[in-house]
């Protein structure tokens, strides 16, 4: 019995030593995959050490204050409903042109980068071209009010009023019937 005792003794030793490496395996497993959760750059355990997941920093952000080069400045203006040169110069000069000739910038624009004809003359004092359609106060609101190919309706923008005083501007002062009115 002697000798069956001292194996007991030996396996259960041995069974021991077995359990205590795998507990200290399994420990030694724990501890690695709680390193690699808390390591940089992981996010189930990270604190958001990065820069730029701080609310206060964004990352690539040009400054704040410096406008954008193609900006245009706005300003308030006080502009009276029966003014129909300043409503003009405001809201149809840039393709019409100052003069309604239809050498506005952003016609030659549309004309030279992007192959604009237009299908109607944009010269407002061409009275003499048959293709012309805005001859009279009548025509030149009718235009604005609903619009024309790549021309806006203004209908939204500007009240009937000021409609016709852009009107009676481009036929009385551009156009030379009542200069006088100008």
């Amino acid at each position: 019995m002697s000798k069956l005792s001292g194996r007991l003794t030996n396996l259960t030793a041995k069974g021991r030593q077995f359990r205590s490496r795998t507990y200290l395996g399994v420990l030694a497993l724990l501890v690695g995959i709680v390193a690699m959760g808390c390591s940089q750059g992981s996010y189930p355990l990270d604190i958001f050490y990065e820069m730029h997941y701080q609310p206060s920093f964004k990352a690539h952000e040009p400054p704040r204050l410096s406008p954008p080069a193609s900006a245009v400045p706005f300003y308030e203006m006080e502009v009276s409903n029966q003014d129909g040169g300043e409503l003009y110069d405001i809201n149809c000069s840039m393709c019409h042109g100052p003069l309604g000739r239809g050498d506005g910038a952003v016609l030659k624009k549309m004309e030279d980068d992007y192959g604009y004809k237009p299908s109607v003359p944009a010269d407002l004092t061409a009275v003499n071209d048959p293709l012309m359609i805005a001859k009279d106060v009548a025509g030149v609101t009718n235009i604005m009010t609903g619009g024309l190919t790549v021309m806006p309706s203004f209908s939204k923008l500007l009240t009937p009023e000021q409609i016709d005083a852009v009107a009676n501007y481009v036929v009385d002062c551009l156009q030379g019937v009542n200069p006088e009115g100008c």
